[in-house]
């Protein structure tokens, strides 16, 4: 069985075509999660999940209202930027899902509740938020070529543990707040109606990579790799 994996790895090895940049992020300014890798921003308003995961870092965001009035998503306001580059959240299909609960006053008390799921596309790229309830959206354009250029000189030799026993060599690099290479910032703005005048509110959020490592072999190949998780992603570099 160990002759077998090593054969694997071999051919899989010299067959290769990429490299493969497996990256692991932080940030500065919202709250991660351990178990899920998910980062999050709350107050009383809202609460909002950004997670990672994926090839090329796509942005998966969902915004929960926390109020008893609708809240707006304004994604042509809001965008991904990095070294000076914009990718806007606006265009897409979103999909909202939830719950909304309500209580009424007449002969008796009566309660209420119902349930949300569908998908919905807004060709005037504003999300409608109803009270309770959240709204998600994928954004896959962003460039994966822009976390390719991490110097090879940061990289040195290391290894990690396999998925199938043993370790691994790759090449690894980590990085201090405020010293890695490929920071970049969330913009979202959300507003309220009162009147027809909108009451806007921006949330900026920061993001950084805190470690990377490069092998030929791809994520499933290790067991500290989880592609599933909201700080984990990669990319593929051609060799």
């Amino acid at each position: 069985m160990k002759t077998l994996l090593i054969i694997c790895l071999a051919i899989a090895l010299l067959s290769s075509c990429s490299t493969y940049q497996m990256n692991i992020l932080s940030s500065t300014n919202t709250v991660h999660n351990e178990r899920t890798g998910e980062f999050k921003l709350e107050n009383d308003s809202v609460k909002i999940l950004y997670s990672f995961a994926g090839e090329n870092v796509p942005i998966h965001v969902s915004i929960y209202n926390k109020l008893n009035e609708p809240i707006y998503a304004d994604w042509e306001r809001s965008a991904f930027v990095m070294n000076k580059k914009n990718t806007s959240y606006a265009d897409g299909v979103l999909q909202v899902n939830g719950t909304l609960s309500g209580t009424s006053v007449g002969r008796g008390i009566r309660y209420s509740d119902a349930s949300i799921n569908a998908q919905v596309t807004l060709p005037q790229n504003v999300a409608f938020i109803p009270p309770h309830s959240q709204v998600s959206k994928t954004i896959t354009n962003v460039d994966g070529k822009e976390f390719q250029y991490i110097a090879d000189t940061l990289f040195a030799k290391s290894k990690l543990p396999s998925g199938f026993g043993g370790d691994l060599k790759v090449k690894l690099a980590k990085f201090e707040q405020g010293k890695s290479p490929l920071f970049f910032k969330s913009y979202l703005t959300l507003y309220t109606l009162n009147n027809n005048v909108q009451k806007l509110i921006t949330y900026q959020n920061d993001f950084y990579i805190s470690e990377a490592f490069r092998s030929s072999l791809g994520p499933e190949n290790f067991s500290d790799f989880g592609e599933n998780r909201g700080d984990h992603f990669y990319i593929k570099i051609p060799n």
